[in-house]
């Protein structure tokens, strides 16, 4: 009995150093993408085929910094990001290495929701460390985003929702300052509440319920899915396209007791019935495609498996309901991902694909997102 106890307690402590390996492995690929900026601060190199930061990826390696306990390394990327800070307390969507930007000569890229990440970033790194050194830093980019909520009817009901970007790209078919997309509204969520658990702010708890309200607006009761957001001017949802984040994202930020109260199993099987793809070898999820007709293109998608698979964690945990997709568990998921490895040791974006969005290159999003989901981290909450 004392021999088979042995081997057990073995096996356990193999499997811990196992994963510490990992994360050492992969906290090591996120170090060596990191540059000096010329402003101060560090930036690090989002994908290994050209020299842009993307803020959103800048906060994505300050949480996975920040819950591997390196605040050195957390704290020289926050710095970078609030030397680069504007005025109004936002930030462009992107830098290069040397810190400027393709922005705003390239149109005024200020989208909310990478906004609220670096702003999720800070109070996480605030929580980690009890450091209130971002705090100010947090709270202009917090005004900024409270300053791009804007008031909308949907379904009859009326909130405030967070628009998608301050001002119209002429390069797209949309309007940017007149659309509150249900992940960016997510992101602010998420932002404010945790901003306010820590701190003493009580003028943004109006914030907190206005986002909640618009959330829920864009929960289809009668098919119990999320849609990907509406029009700010008329309150007409968009139900022309669907996307895997909504139903993922939508489970990690909001609370167990709305997860439990909202069918979203059947978010989750949405998911699975749509996303779903085996391409190249590997098995996961793509992240889009219009209502009526299939996707332009199919390819595995690193950072929103990652996400389904945490969403399909925290289901199981709330509800106490196991959740599979193609009787594949969420496990199985994981180790799917863990084939996207690439020769630096990051993992890949996605797999093959022609849409341009979309990169085989090592990055950022795929490597901390695989971080993520292999320690059951969930970003959206402290």
């Amino acid at each position: 009995m004392l021999g088979k106890c042995l081997s057990i307690l073995c096996l356990w402590a193999l499997a811990i150093s196992a994963y510490a390996i990992q994360n050492d492995a992969i906290i090591s690929n996120l170090k060596s993408r990191l540059h000096h900026s010329p402003h101060g601060g560090k930036l690090i190199k989002s994908f290994n085929n050209h020299n842009q930061s993307y803020i959103y990826d800048q906060a994505l390696a300050i949480i996975a910094f920040t819950k591997h306990r390196d605040k050195d390394l957390a704290r020289d990327l926050l710095m970078g990001l609030q030397k680069l800070q504007l005025k109004d307390g936002s930030l462009y969507f992107s830098y290069y290495l040397n810190g400027e930007s393709p922005y705003p000569i390239e149109g005024d890229k200020r989208y909310a929701g990478a906004i609220a990440w670096v702003a999720m970033a800070a109070v996480t790194y605030q929580e980690q460390f009890k450091s209130k050194e971002f705090v100010k830093f947090n709270y202009r980019i917090l005004n900024y985003l409270a300053s791009e909520m804007k008031p909308i009817e949907v379904s009859g009901k009326k909130t405030w929702a967070l628009k998608f970007g301050p001002t119209d790209l002429p390069g797209t078919k949309w309007h940017e300052n007149e659309t509150a997309a249900l992940e960016h509204n997510l992101d602010a969520y998420a932002a404010f509440r945790h901003f306010i658990a820590l701190n003493p702010h009580k003028k943004w708890k109006k914030n907190v319920t206005y986002l909640q309200d618009f959330i829920l607006s864009m929960w289809d009761s009668s098919r119990s899915h999320f849609w990907s957001g509406a029009s700010l001017k008329t309150g007409v949802i968009n139900k022309q396209e669907l996307y895997l984040d909504n139903q993922t994202w939508s489970l990690l930020a909001l609370s167990p007791d709305i997860v439990r109260s909202l069918k979203t199993r059947n978010a989750l099987d949405l998911n699975c019935d749509n996303f779903f793809v085996e391409h190249e070898g590997i098995k996961g999820f793509m992240d889009s495609k219009p209502t009526r007709r299939p996707a332009s293109s199919q390819f595995v998608w690193s950072e929103g498996t990652a996400g389904h698979i945490l969403a399909m964690e925290k289901f199981t945990n709330v509800t106490k309901e196991p959740i599979t997709c193609q009787k594949l568990e969420a496990q199985a998921f994981l180790n799917n991902i863990k084939k996207m490895k690439q020769s630096d040791g990051g993992i890949g974006y996605a797999t093959t694909t022609s849409n341009p969005d979309f990169t085989t290159s090592s990055s950022v999003a795929g490597t901390v997102w695989y971080y993520f989901a292999s320690n059951n981290i969930n970003p959206f909450d402290l």
